[in-house]
């Protein structure tokens, strides 16, 4: 008899009640900001366990959710389910509608060094991040993806 085995990895809403995945990236290491001059040195971005709470445009009264962040391919993405919430409906809708296009760090740093012109930050706290109609890095864009449902896998 012959055997088969292999991994499968399938992401959902367990309480199926969330309007939809909010899926982006927050930030990719060594790309320069567009509207001042600033880029993020490779590892530079720290944050505490439990990730950090995410801001509609960074006002400190519209939180949405917290978040972990990501690190993938040299880019520290989202990947979370918004909540059932009229904060986390309102961000899927004003996504969906193209009001808001990408994410923004809020980060204290601790390390940095000016090279031509440009601030290098080395070492920093990320202490929170915007839902924002502009982001100041071209990399970073957000998606609400449809929420999970019933799906087949075949094997």
């Amino acid at each position: 008899m012959n055997e088969i085995r292999c991994a499968v990895e399938v992401r959902e809403d367990a309480s199926r009640q969330s309007p939809g995945r909010l899926v982006g990236t927050l930030l990719t290491y060594g790309e320069r900001a567009s509207d001042r001059p600033e880029v993020f040195e490779a590892g530079s971005l720290s944050w505490p366990r439990g990730g950090v709470v995410l801001r509609r445009q960074h006002q400190r009264g519209a939180p949405i959710m917290r978040v972990e962040p990501e690190l993938r391919d040299g880019a520290l993405v989202i990947d979370a389910a918004l909540p059932d919430t009229q904060a986390g409906r309102d961000a899927a809708a004003e996504i969906r509608s193209g009001l808001f296009r990408g994410l923004s760090v809020e980060f204290r740093a601790s390390r940095q060094r000016f090279a031509a012109g440009v601030r290098r930050i080395m070492g920093a706290a990320l202490t929170g991040a915007g839902l924002v109609d502009t982001p100041s890095y071209a990399g970073s864009g957000v998606e609400v993806r449809e929420k999970g449902g019933r799906r087949r896998v075949w094997l």
